[in-house]
């Protein structure tokens, strides 16, 4: 209750007018008296904490403090009243000693027997006759306590569920009131004591506070009169991380509640609060009368609903549309032929594509072409291996048991070889790289290792043949590892066995195979409990032991190079699980395995030293380097706010990456909460919109940061705008409504889009939807699969759902003067605009498929278009057309087509445009 009190007495004193919440006393009005205060009278021991209110002696700051507590500890032993201040129970007590007659009696003299609610709250003097005078002049209801205005609590409690709450527009209804009366003093008192207001007295529930409850913690992007953020703007300012925390950012943390206050008149206004501006204010107020249960009552805060999809009412019901998504059976039908369905057939067994291992290498073309970087590949020779680890590869083959009679054998050691090489050279332009290259030696590996790399290689090469052959492999080294582990149980904590089976999981789970991806995600927990229970979480002891020194010989600093190898492969390991984990959540939409703070292991070390190819090298490195300052541990890095001081030590990108992965453990169970809560309860949503704006904000800003952190890298950029853009829409409701859980479920999701595209939290989402798009269009060649192809469909569908809802809007119709507001490019005051106010039409830039240098406009109110332009980037990122997509990005392109084909996707009334660019 305490944090709750605090912090709506920020958002209402303090933050309001910009001032230090523990600074600065609320300002008095400038109507009334203010004493004149010595310094000592102004002391931190004479203000109030909560509010920052000043009082001349300390025990008027106690009896203040308890007025924020709603604690009533004098209870009366007569009767079941209850009080917060002692004096109040004394007069109470005195009243029940008095015979009935000598009671005091209130002379009224003209004024009215029984005051009307609004009356009562202005203290305004009011007639018998109803409605009264006054609130007719305002045009307000005139309700009176008496006549069922109010219910007892425990029905309170109860109807609680049944309120219309954010977006109705309607006030509360009367069974959800109580019998209560105002007394002669100045405070509310009813049966059982328990407080609550008057649920008809102005109570009301605002659509313009639906509308822009989904606020955005970082304001002052969406601000025209204030900076845009910008990547290239701020992604050089190694301090900017720190300015955004240290700036007023405190007026945006509860800016939901700016319109929290008194009318003129006493009176809550539409937008209802519990606290009132400090204008409102003096010091000898009677805090009495503010002593609510906040557990029933109604803020008109950000409405996180039951449901997955935030801002949007389970208890409400949503005029059905007259344009609902048609032929959603046969959306499911789409859905059953992608890979997010699976029903197993007895033919699904082990070993099933074993035929693909039988290579008819003269029909396959080369794997290396005239274009293809030479020099980088012959790096890799030392990887190359013999034909005693090729025979080694064949006998773990041989040792599954067959699924047809025809003999297996493995491709010539020369395609097995480049197979190899195109795997390291893959692996080289990747910031989570698995395998040490240095120390890596094809006569001391695992050959569940060796058949892991060829498998994971031949899943990079187009050629049908191939990736065919690296699937089948896959299998094998699943059965391999697993068998190998049985053998001897002290095999759980071989790195080389860990990392085989990490690269056969990296490949089944983005395969695009259905049985291959189910798999895949269900044997992911078996090695992240053996690296946890190996330690391999936690910081290593005796670190210091590896450090070299240039009197080591060279058989102890090749040691100490191993060591530190070693030791730095199981870090990289973990933090590739940890990643590989978080994706497979946000893919899969199911619970994380891996928190980002159980990772108690220090920063992984610089690239350049990962790289060294010698020990020698990596010395030399390695001392000038070190030590320079102490290198935190991960968790530790998260709340350091200037990771490049760190550059020289520890690879930063890598670092930068993770912990950027790691806030989906935030959003998801924000969106958990969300469903588990209920929304009836003030308290509950004042904490999730808490929650809310500080995690959009933490991620806003360290998005910032990214370009700088990982050297500009598009793929990282990518997953910073996914995340922005999940924290705002259910991934798992986007599949409702496009039809994988059936008619039915598809119906009610489309109703409650329908509610949900009205809300500045569905143009945030689209917002970031389109940053995907920009950023997934300029991928390297290829670069557009797994994770990242997951990260465009989830974005293509937000566009597409938010396009269905807004296309059966009759006010959504394209008016004169509105301003196209471009998705996929930079900010621009326009888009700020958009996001802030909803003013203008949202669409996607494209190129003209013609040269007349055109772009075109694409609307989101026509769906179907924009499911288009994602398969024509997910096309044009493999520029050789003659070869098929990798089978995820294929699988995802039919669902795709099958979506925008279907009649219920062709509802558009906005056309089309071509602008010059």
């Amino acid at each position: 209750m305490d944090l709750l009190c605090h912090a709506i007495g920020f958002s209402e004193t303090q933050l309001s007018n910009g001032a230090d919440p523990e600074r600065s006393p609320s300002p008095l009005r400038a109507s009334e008296p203010h004493p004149k205060q010595t310094p000592s009278q102004t002391a931190s021991n004479r203000r109030c904490h909560i509010c920052g209110r000043c009082y001349e002696r300390a025990d008027h700051l106690n009896r203040h403090l308890k007025s924020h507590e709603n604690a009533r500890p004098h209870k009366c032993n007569r009767c079941s009243k209850s009080f917060n201040r002692a004096d109040l129970l004394n007069r109470h007590q005195a009243a029940h000693d008095r015979p009935p007659a000598e009671r005091p009696t209130i002379e009224r003299g003209n004024r009215a027997a029984t005051a009307c609610v609004a009356c009562v709250n202005a203290k305004a003097k009011c007639q018998d006759q109803k409605p009264c005078t006054r609130c007719q002049a305002r045009g307000i209801s005139c309700q009176i306590f008496g006549d069922g205005a109010q219910s007892k609590r425990g029905r309170a409690a109860s109807n609680l569920g049944s309120r219309s709450t954010l977006g109705s527009g309607s006030q509360v209804g009367e069974d959800n009131t109580r019998d209560e009366r105002f007394e002669g003093n100045g405070t509310f008192s009813s049966e059982d004591n328990r407080h609550h207001m008057d649920a008809t007295s102005g109570l009301y529930l605002s659509n313009s506070m639906a509308e822009d409850s989904a606020l955005d913690p970082t304001l002052a992007a969406h601000d025209i009169s204030t900076k845009n953020f910008q990547y290239d703007t701020h992604a050089s300012n190694s301090t900017y991380y720190n300015e955004i925390q240290t700036s007023s950012n405190l007026n945006n943390t509860f800016s939901a509640y700016e319109d929290i206050t008194l009318q003129g008149d006493g009176q809550f206004d539409n937008d209802f609060g519990l606290v009132p501006r400090s204008s409102y204010f003096s010091q000898d107020l009677d805090f009495g009368m503010w002593d609510f249960d906040l557990e029933t009552v109604e803020l008109a805060g950000l409405n996180h609903s039951n449901t997955s999809l935030s801002g949007t009412d389970p208890n409400q019901s949503p005029k059905p549309s007259t344009r609902a998504p048609k032929e959603a059976s046969k959306r499911y039908a789409a859905f059953e032929r992608s890979p997010w369905i699976w029903t197993p057939t007895k033919n699904d067994q082990t070993m099933i594509d074993q035929q693909d291992l039988n290579l008819d290498e003269d029909t396959i073309p080369a794997v290396f072409t005239p274009a293809s970087p030479a020099a980088i590949i012959d790096e890799f020779t030392s990887c190359c291996i013999h034909h005693k680890e090729r025979d080694k590869m064949l006998s773990l083959v041989f040792a599954i048991p067959a699924a047809t009679t025809k003999s297996p054998y493995l491709p010539s050691l020369t395609l097995l070889n480049s197979i190899i090489q195109v795997y390291f050279v893959q692996e080289s332009f990747k910031v989570d790289q698995l395998i040490h290259v240095g120390t890596f030696d094809p006569s001391k590996t695992l050959p569940q290792l060796h058949t892991a790399i060829v498998a994971a290689g031949s899943s990079l090469i187009s050629t049908p043949a191939i990736w065919k052959m690296g699937l089948a492999l896959q299998e094998v080294v699943r059965h391999s590892v697993a068998n190998y582990w049985e053998e001897d149980n002290s095999h759980t904590r071989n790195l080389q066995a860990i990392q085989a089976f990490m690269i056969g999981l990296d490949i089944g789970l983005w395969s695009g195979f259905k049985r291959k991806m189910e798999i895949a995600e269900s044997f992911a927990q078996p090695i992240i409990i053996m690296l946890r229970r190996a330690g391999a979480f936690a910081p290593a002891a005796n670190q210091s032991s590896a450090d070299p020194r240039l009197e080591d010989s060279k058989a102890v600093l090749e040691s100490k190079w191993r060591k530190w190898a070693e030791r730095e492969s199981f870090k990289r390991l973990v933090l590739h699980l940890f990643i590989h984990d978080i994706q497979a959540s946000i893919g899969l939409q199911k619970p994380p395995l891996i928190s980002v703070t159980e990772l108690r292991f220090q920063l992984p070390a610089a690239r350049n030293l990962w790289l060294a190819k010698t020990a020698p090298e990596w010395r030399d490195l390695y001392l000038s380097s070190h030590p320079k300052q102490d290198v935190p541990a991960f968790a530790d890095a998260i709340h350091r706010t200037n990771l490049r001081q760190y550059s020289s030590q520890a690879d930063i990108p890598l670092t930068a990456i993770a912990l950027l992965h790691g806030h989906w453990g935030q959003i998801y169970s924000l969106s958990e909460s969300r469903k588990f809560f209920p929304s009836s309860k003030s308290t509950h949503r004042l904490w999730l919109h808490t929650a809310y704006t500080e995690l959009y904000q933490d991620l806003s800003s360290f998005s910032l940061l990214i370009p700088s952190l990982t050297n500009n890298s598009t793929r990282a950029t990518l997953v910073a705008e996914f995340l922005q853009m999940i924290l705002h829409i259910s991934l798992e409701d986007l599949h409702r409504f496009a039809g994988k859980f059936g008619e039915e479920e598809t119906r009610k999701a489309g109703e409650d889009f329908a509610a949900w595209a009205k809300t500045k939290e569905a143009r945030i989402a689209i917002w970031h939807a389109g940053q995907v798009f920009r950023a997934a269009k300029v991928l390297m060649q290829a670069q557009n699969r797994g994770f990242n192809a997951i990260a465009l469909y989830y974005a293509t569908l937000t566009l597409w759902a938010y396009g269905h809802a807004v296309s059966i809007m009759e006010d959504h119709l394209p008016s004169t003067g509105s301003q196209n507001v471009i998705l996929n490019e930079q900010e621009t005051s326009s888009s700020t605009l958009f996001l802030a106010s909803s003013q203008g039409l949202p669409f996607l830039s494209v190129p003209s498929r013609d040269s007349s240098g055109l772009k075109s406009l694409i609307a989101l109110a026509e769906p179907d278009k924009v499911l288009g332009v994602a398969r024509d980037i997910f096309r044009s990122n493999y520029p050789v057309f003659e070869e098929g997509l990798p089978p995820l990005v294929e699988n995802l392109c039919i669902l795709l087509k099958d979506l925008g084909s279907l009649p219920g996707s062709r509802i558009s009334r906005a056309p089309s445009e071509g602008v010059a660019r």
